[in-house]
C-alpha cells in the first residue's frame, strides 16, 4: 500500500485452530471503505453470515482504528468494534476511545483484527509488531478489567494497548462491555459477551513501526492551524479545569476539584476528558477511581441508591470491573423490583424479599449478575429475555426498552430530557439501538433555541448539502427543523469520525468542519478526498451495515420508539412550539427514511440507492436467500 496513514495490514486470528495469518490492505478497500468503521463495514458483511449466533465460534469481533490514528492530529486515538450483538442480534459497531491501543496497533503494523474460533481455555491476543501470540490468560480470567490492565502492566511494561473483559463478560452476560485501559469503554451491547465466548480475555498491543504521512508540509499546516484554533478557544481553560462537566454541569464544580485527583487523556488529545477520582471522605476514603468522565459516577445517585460521592464512585467502579454496562444493570434491578412489588416475580425466585436500592444491597446484586448467580443468572440475559418471561401485564412500569436496551435519555427516560433531538430519535433507527451517540453528534441541547441561522451554519460545518438543508428547514406541522431528516446528516457526520478515528465528543469534534476532515485525509493519505466524498464514504458504510442487518430480518418494524414517550409527558420539538405525539414521531421516520433513500414502508435501502452507492452485490446477495429490495 502507498497510502499514507494506514499500516497498510489486517490480522487475522482463528482462536480454535490457533491460526495467525496477517493479510495485505487491498487499497480499493481502503480508499472506498475508509478507516476504522469504513473497513469494519465491509469486513463485517463479508465474514460474519447471515444467522450466526452471536455466542458461537463462527462470529467475528472486527477492531480497526482509522487513518488519523497514529498521527498527531488532536484527539486521533479514536477505536472502532464490530460484531453481531448479543443482547439483540443486531449486526452492531461502537466507537470508543482508543487510549494507548489504537496507535499501539497501527504501530504494530496492523489497521484492524479480525478475530474468530474458540479458545479451548483462557487466553489473550499479544500483538508485539510482527510478534503475534494467543498466550494464556489463566492467571487473569476471573479478574476485573481494571485489574487485568494492572496485571497486564506489570507484566509488559508501558506504553501498553490494552483491551480487556471483566468477569460478566467471562460469564456471557449479554451487555456486558470491553474496556480500553480502564477509562474507554467499548462495545455497548454485548461485545464482552462475545470476547468471553470466545475465552479471549485481553488484546494488547504494542508497536514501533510509525505511520507514513504522505503530504507532509501540507499535514503539518492544517495540523499547526488546529493546535492554534483549540489554544484560542475560550471555554479550553474551563475544559482542563472540569473536563466533561464545563459541557454538562452534573455536579458542582467545587465538589469535582475536591474529587479530581488526575485528568486522563487518549494519545494526542490537548483536552483530556477522562478522569483520576479519589474518594475523599467515608468507608472508601482514599480510593482512586479511573472513569470515562466523571458525570458517568453519578448514576447511583441518579438511581436514588445513595446520596454520598464516595459510595456512588465505589458502584461505579464495581459496574466498570465486573464490565457491566450501568445504565442496563441498574434499570434491570428496578425492573425487577417492579415485578416483585406487583406479584409477578416471587421471592423464591427473586431470592430476597424485594432489591433494596442502599450502596450494599446493589453491589451484591451486580455481583450476582456478573457471575450469573441466583435470579442474576436471569437478569444478565437483558430485557429483551426478561421481557419474553415477564412482559404482560406490565404496561403500568415497562421498561422503555428499544431494540432489547433500555432508552435511557428520554422525557419519561432515567436521563431526563425534554427535546426531540436527533440523539433521542437516533436510538429508534441506528442498528443496535441506544448508544452513546446513536443520532452522531447533535447540539441541540447545549444550544437550544439558537436562530435558524446558527443551526444551519452549524449544518454548514457537518457537510450538509443546501439542498438538504432547505428540506430540513421547510416547516412541517408547527416544527421549524425536521429532525427526522437532519437525522441521517448528524449520523453521517458522526460515522466521519469513525471512520478517521479522531474523537465524538463536541469539545473536540467542534473543531473538525467537513471541509477539514476532507483536507486533512488528503494530506495523511495522498489520496485527494473532498469532505464531500468522506460523507458519501460513510453513508456507503452505514447502508451496508443496514443491509447486513436486513439479511438478519430487521427493517421497519424494529425501528420504533417507547410506549412511554407518548403518555400525559411528551418531547417538544428543538424550538419548543410543537408537542411530538406518536402520530408526529413515526411521521418524522418517514421523514427519515425518505431522506435516506429508503423504502418507506419497510424502512430498508432500495435498489436505486444501493447502486448509487456502489454497493449493487448487496443486491444479488440478498436475492440468494429471497430478499427482495424495492
Amino acid at each position: 500500500m502507498k497510502i499514507g496513514g494506514y499500516a497498510g495490514s489486517i490480522l487475522c486470528v482463528n482462536l480454535s485452530t490457533g491460526g495467525i495469518k496477517k493479510e495485505p490492505l487491498d487499497s480499493d478497500l481502503a480508499c472506498g471503505f475508509i478507516g476504522g468503521f469504513g473497513i469494519n463495514s465491509k469486513l463485517g458483511y463479508d465474514l460474519i453470515r447471515p444467522g450466526t449466533e452471536p455466542l458461537s465460534a463462527e462470529n467475528k469481533i472486527i477492531i480497526g482504528a482509522g487513518p488519523f490514528v497514529g498521527t498527531n492530529i488532536p484527539a486521533a486515538a479514536r477505536l472502532c468494534s464490530l460484531t453481531k450483538l448479543p443482547v439483540n442480534g443486531a449486526i452492531g459497531w461502537s466507537g470508543g476511545a482508543g487510549m494507548n491501543f489504537g496507535i499501539m496497533l497501527k504501530n504494530a503494523g496492523y489497521d484492524h483484527v479480525v478475530i474468530e474460533g474458540h479458545a479451548n481455555k483462557p487466553v489473550y491476543l499479544r500483538i508485539f509488531d510482527d510478534d503475534v501470540e494467543i498466550c494464556d490468560a489463566g492467571t487473569l480470567w476471573g479478574k476485573g478489567s481494571g485489574e487485568t490492565v494492572d496485571e497486564l502492566y506489570t507484566e509488559y511494561g508501558r506504553p501498553l494497548g490494552v483491551v480487556s473483559v471483566g468477569q460478566a463478560g467471562e460469564h456471557l452476560v449479554k451487555f456486558s462491555m470491553a474496556f480500553v485501559e480502564r477509562c474507554g469503554t467499548m462495545g455497548r451491547g454485548g461485545l464482552g459477551a462475545v470476547f468471553g465466548s470466545k475465552n479471549l480475555k485481553a488484546i494488547i498491543a504494542r508497536g514501533t513501526k510509525g505511520i507514513r504521512i504522505s503530504e507532509r508540509k501540507r499535514y503539518r499546516e492544517l495540523v499547526d492551524h488546529l493546535y492554534e484554533r483549540m489554544k484560542g478557544y475560550p471555554g479550553l481553560k474551563g475544559a482542563h479545569m472540569y473536563g466533561f462537566l464545563n459541557f454538562m454541569p452534573a455536579m458542582p464544580q467545587e465538589d469535582y476539584l475536591e474529587l479530581k485527583k488526575a485528568r486522563i487523556a487518549c494519545v494526542s488529545c490537548p483536552i483530556a476528558d477522562k478522569d483520576l477520582l479519589q474518594i475523599k471522605k467515608g468507608r472508601f476514603r482514599g480510593r482512586s477511581v479511573y472513569c470515562s468522565a466523571a458525570v458517568n459516577t453519578l448514576m447511583p445517585m441518579m438511581y436514588g441508591i445513595t446520596n454520598d460521592y464516595g459510595e456512588s464512585i465505589k458502584l461505579f467502579e464495581d459496574l466498570d470491573s465486573y464490565g457491566l454496562d450501568q445504565m442496563e444493570a441498574l434499570e434491570l434491578l428496578k425492573f425487577a423490583d417492579q415485578l416483585y412489588k406487583h406479584g409477578m416475580l416471587t421471592e423464591k425466585e427473586l431470592g430476597t424479599p424485594g432489591i433494596k436500592f442502599e450502596p450494599d444491597s446493589v453491589a451484591e446484586w451486580l455481583k450476582k449478575i456478573a457471575y450469573r448467580e441466583g435470579f442474576g443468572d436471569v437478569l444478565a440475559d437483558g430485557f429483551g429475555e426478561v421481557l419474553k418471561k415477564y412482559g404482560e401485564g406490565i404496561e403500568e412500569f415497562a421498561p422503555l426498552e428499544v431494540k432489547g436496551m433500555i432508552a435511557y435519555q428520554g422525557i419519561t427516560s432515567p436521563i431526563k430530557a425534554d427535546l426531540f433531538t436527533t440523539f433521542e430519535f437516533g436510538m429508534a433507527v441506528h442498528p443496535k439501538g441506544p448508544c452513546a451517540a446513536p443520532g452522531g453528534s447533535s447540539p441541540l441541547y447545549f444550544t437550544r433555541g439558537r436562530a435558524i441561522d446558527w443551526v444551519a451554519g452549524h449544518l454548514d460545518r457537518m457537510g450538509v448539502p443546501k439542498d438538504a438543508q432547505e428540506r430540513i428547514f421547510t416547516p412541517k406541522d408547527g416544527m421549524l427543523l425536521n429532525v427526522g431528516r437532519m437525522e441521517k446528516y448528524s449520523q453521517q457526520s458522526l460515522f466521519v469520525v469513525d471512520m478517521l478515528g479522531t474523537c465524538g465528543r463536541g469539545q473536540i469534534n467542534r473543531f473538525y468542519s467537513n471541509k477539514v476532515q476532507g483536507e486533512l485525509y488528503s494530506a495523511v493519505t495522498g489520496f485527494e478526498m473532498t469532505g464531500e466524498e468522506l460523507m458519501k464514504a460513510s453513508e456507503r458504510a452505514f447502508n451496508l451495515v443496514k443491509a447486513a442487518n436486513v439479511r438478519e430480518g430487521f427493517d421497519r418494524k424494529d425501528d420504533r420508539f417507547p410506549e412511554g414517550w407518548f403518555g400525559e409527558e411528551k418531547h417538544k420539538d428543538y424550538y419548543e412550539n410543537v408537542e411530538i405525539t406518536k402520530e408526529l414521531a413515526y411521521g418524522l421516520l418517514d421523514d427519515y427514511y425518505d431522506e435516506r433513500g429508503w423504502d418507506v414502508k419497510t424502512g430498508i435501502p432500495t435498489k436505486a440507492k444501493l447502486r448509487e452507492l456502489g454497493l449493487d452485490y448487496v443486491i444479488s446477495d440478498a436475492e440468494q436467500i429471497g430478499i427482495r429490495y424495492a
